[in-house]
């Protein structure tokens, strides 16, 4: 299963401001503006962004592949005893393609 890169869109207008008043700053900052700021800058996280952290070091820390699920495949194919129903595999195909359009929606 593939999941989806890191593309977050960022629909909130509030943040997407920040974000382009952030870009100006260091684009200033590295061009040697003498401007310096007095304030200092504070990050929020939303829990939902924490969840989606937590979810990601999941994904990264659990292995490629689950070679428990090989192993019994390879041999489910070898005695011959090895069948895909074709309303499963269907039913898969496009419940991954719901998914996908969702993280592309």
């Amino acid at each position: 299963m593939e999941i989806p890169g890191n593309d977050f869109r960022i629909k909130n207008k509030t943040i997407q401001d920040r974000v382009k008043v952030g870009d100006k700053q260091s684009t200033a900052k590295s061009q040697g503006s003498t401007s310096s700021t007095s304030g200092t800058e504070q990050i929020a996280i939303s829990s939902k962004a924490k969840e989606i952290q937590k979810a990601t070091e999941s994904v990264n820390a659990a292995p490629d592949i689950r070679t428990e699920k090989v192993d019994q495949i390879k041999s489910e194919i070898a005695s011959g005893n090895y069948r895909v129903s074709s309303e499963q595999l269907a039913e898969k195909v496009l419940e991954n393609i719901i998914t996908e359009s969702k993280f592309l929606g």
